[in-house]
């Protein structure tokens, strides 16, 4: 099932889709919840026009785990789980599919951003940056997020770098710039 091509959003959706089924096969009566990040997230929730290879995916279960990879659902970014606000729970989108036993979410807007401020990829740099980003970014939320990165970063120096690049992100993109 898995292959390494790009996917767009209807593509994304078709492989959850794809994955629940499976799961509903395998677990019947049970259900489960995904918690998607990354680009990925950002292209189901339509604030990215551009492709991915997998889905990145935050918070899933054990029992799952093993299945994922077949349809190119990547369990690998927990590593990094100290990207993401301790508190994104509380601000987790749903994705809307109609599903049997796999319920998807996504990380919000500004959880997705503050993560990408917390990487030193390029890729992440330009996600944030593309318009319709910066359409929907709810700037105060962004802040509130921000104060909870420090209680979820592994060391100070992190939690520096991602201050970092958060004041200069605010200041070539915030609300009062242009």
């Amino acid at each position: 099932m898995a292959g390494l091509r790009e996917m767009g959003p209807e593509e994304l959706r078709s492989r959850l889709l794809q994955f629940d089924q499976a799961v509903a096969l395998r677990y019947p009566g049970r259900t489960f919840r995904l918690v998607l990040v990354g680009g990925g997230a950002m292209v189901l929730l339509g604030y990215l026009q551009r492709t991915t290879l997998d889905l990145d995916v935050l918070t899933a279960p054990a029992e799952l785990r093993a299945l994922m990879a077949g349809y190119d659902l990547s369990g690998q970014v927990a590593a990094y789980e100290d990207h993401f606000a301790y508190n994104l729970e509380d601000r987790l989108v749903p994705l809307g599919l109609r599903t049997l036993a796999v319920e998807c979410y996504a990380a919000s807007l500004e959880d997705l951003v503050a993560s990408k401020l917390n990487s030193d990829r390029a890729s992440d740099a330009s996600d944030v940056r593309k318009p319709d980003v910066l359409a929907a970014l709810d700037w105060a939320k962004l802040a509130e997020v921000a104060g909870e990165m420090h209680d979820s970063s592994l060391n100070e120096r992190r939690y520096r770098v991602f201050r970092q690049n958060l004041e200069k992100y605010a200041k070539e993109c915030g609300p009062c710039v242009g």
